[in-house]
């Protein structure tokens, strides 16, 4: 199973509800550094606390158009490499 990492969300209000649609949905997911980030809240920073949406490559079209009113505007995508 090859995941995709689509989203960082901007806070852990943001990844709860995006939780909620991914299941929603039924799109099998993975909220890569979920657990860590509860344990040092506060301000969201890539070496320390930040969140990555994953999900699986065949259920990526589908995550992308849900998340859509959260990537309108100042996106916040991962990199690509």
């Amino acid at each position: 199973m090859q995941l995709v990492t689509l989203y960082t969300p901007r806070s852990q209000a943001e990844a709860s509800a995006i939780e909620a649609l991914m299941r929603a949905y039924d799109i099998h997911y993975v909220m890569q550094g979920s657990q860590f980030s509860t344990m040092y809240p506060g301000s969201v920073t890539d070496s320390l606390n930040a969140q990555k949406l994953m999900v699986r490559a065949e259920q990526e079209e589908l995550a992308r158009q849900l998340l859509a009113p959260f990537m309108d505007g100042d996106a916040h995508t991962p990199d690509e490499p």
